[in-house]
């Protein structure tokens, strides 16, 4: 299964604000029900340091990052390329414009990234993993796994509950999502030379791939 680089309709500047509003809501439910969200709070409780603040990076409009402060119960700030309309954001907590590839991101304990690094070419996401390392002691980065098994589950249990925009979408981010393989490849070469070490783990039925960064 060769990787996409096809666009997502989302990623678009043609979206309907009131569309891309519930493609996000859309998004933070299947985050929820795959049980993202939840493998996030778990890691996150099993820091051996407290965690007193984080960073989600690509945070959309805030759902996970509003889901997993209020959980832990601890101040979080989303950063994303594009912020989102104030009215239609998920979450209480900030959220910032920035490139997470070049841009200072803020300082937090830990960061974590949800279905990001799909979206990016090989040497971007190598670029902003060793950017977050300049702000944050640990970065958990969560996303899916190009295989025909995650893609054909969510074609036929997922999708048809869903808009045609997050439908499509959906299919589109596994086509375009690394294999375990070439995602251990850039987390290693965007390590090279430095102290920083990686757990690198994928989920029963390749629905997703956490790689744990510790600088």
């Amino acid at each position: 299964m060769e990787r996409s680089f096809t666009p997502e309709i989302l990623d678009g500047d043609n979206v309907p604000e009131e569309q891309a509003a519930r493609v996000y809501r859309e998004i933070t439910a299947i985050h929820r029900l795959l049980g993202d969200t939840r493998c996030l709070v778990q890691a996150l409780r099993r820091d051996p340091l407290p965690v007193r603040s984080v960073l989600d990076i690509g945070c959309g409009q805030g759902g996970v990052l509003e889901a997993v402060t209020k959980t832990l119960g601890v101040p979080g700030i989303g950063v994303d390329i594009v912020a989102p309309v104030p009215s239609r954001s998920l979450t209480s907590q900030p959220i910032i414009q920035a490139n997470a590839v070049r841009d200072a991101l803020p300082h937090a304990d830990v960061a974590i990234a949800t279905h990001l690094a799909h979206h990016l070419p090989d040497q971007e996401l190598i670029q902003m993993i060793r950017n977050v390392g300049h702000s944050c002691r640990r970065f958990i980065l969560l996303d899916l796994v190009r295989h025909p098994l995650p893609l054909n589950l969510f074609r036929i249990f997922i999708a048809p509950f869903l808009s045609p925009i997050a439908a499509s979408d959906g299919q589109t981010s596994v086509r375009r999502a690394y294999t375990p393989a070439e995602l251990t490849a850039a987390v290693t070469a965007a390590l090279s030379g430095s102290k920083a070490t990686f757990h690198h783990s994928v989920a029963p039925f390749s629905i997703r791939q956490v790689v744990d960064i510790s600088y």
